[in-house]
């Protein structure tokens, strides 16, 4: 898959779903479905989005972080067949940028845009003044197609990026793997630990996390991840781990179900499947040992 994130594009024939796309929910996969689509025809499928969630530039920071980083969402596209994944420098200058210029300077003319797909609700440009009627507006005189995707609804109620947070804040992981199409990742380094979990005859593979990444509530989840070609189910400790640290900064670590090989410094997709239990203090390593081979049955459980 081609990335690009800079100003500097020279693309010809394509069909470009427009977005954010943070969460790549179900209802972005329809728009890149669409373009998927036109592939067969001789278009160049493209993701248009932007370097950083536009509202930090001008200070408005997310608290509750990102559903996937950068480089998760590129994975995923890459996954999806994407051709050309776009991360547009999201500038002042691009921000203060009328919409009709952004449709003929970058979707026509550096991006080459014979088809074009948004959602119902799209907004782009100079104070957001860009809707799906100025793009209807322009489609004539600048020859090329336009494809508005309805919202996608579950439960009556559209699926948004918003909705999977509210998902994750609950640790309904369930809910939040049926508005995604698939169940929640993270994807991080595996890194040396205490090896606590070693002496504890848990060995666990502890992972570095994107600083803006959104964080589940603590406690332990079931898992699993591809290793070495094949499906590992596994226990994640998402938190402090009370009984043993003294620290506010949360630790993301997995025990592998039945899996010995050496994960040192790869980069794992670790996918969340269910949430056994909050993080809790235990009096003594025997009572946390205890408890944690309760944590690994339900995983075993689950697995089959």
């Amino acid at each position: 898959m081609q990335h690009i994130t800079s100003e500097d594009i020279h693309l010809t024939h394509t069909a470009v779903a427009l977005g954010k796309f943070e969460g790549l929910h179900l209802g972005h996969q329809l728009l890149i479905d669409h373009i998927l689509k036109l592939k067969k025809f001789h278009y160049r499928s493209v993701v248009f989005t932007f370097d950083r969630p536009p509202g930090s530039l001008f200070g408005h920071d997310n608290p509750k972080g990102q559903l996937y980083t950068r480089e998760e969402r590129r994975s995923l596209l890459e996954k999806m067949g994407i051709d050309t994944l776009i991360e547009y420098p999201f500038t002042k200058e691009f921000a203060a940028m009328s919409p009709e210029h952004f449709v003929r300077r970058i979707l026509i003319g550096k991006i080459g845009a014979r088809k074009i797909i948004v959602g119902t609700d799209f907004r782009f440009g100079r104070g957001r003044a860009g809707s799906v009627d100025t793009l209807r507006y322009l489609a004539e005189d600048c020859d090329y197609d336009l494809i508005v995707v309805d919202k996608l609804k579950k439960d009556g109620e559209d699926i948004s990026s918003t909705r999977v947070k509210e998902a994750l804040d609950q640790a309904d992981m369930e809910e939040a793997a049926a508005l995604l199409g698939r169940p929640y990742s993270i994807a991080g380094k595996v890194i040396s630990g205490k090896e606590l979990g070693r002496k504890l005859q848990v060995p666990t593979a502890n992972f570095s996390l994107d600083k803006d990444k959104c964080l589940l509530p603590r406690g332990v989840y079931i898992s699993s991840a591809d290793l070495d070609g094949q499906r590992v189910f596994g226990v994640t400790n998402i938190g402090v781990r009370p009984t043993v640290d003294h620290t506010d900064i949360a630790n993301v670590e997995t025990h592998f179900l039945d899996y010995e090989g050496d994960l040192y410094d790869q980069v794992i997709e670790l996918n969340l499947h269910h949430f056994v239990r909050p993080e809790q203090r235990f009096d003594s390593l025997d009572q946390l040992k205890a408890r944690i081979d309760m944590d690994i049955a339900c995983a075993r459980e689950y697995e089959k």
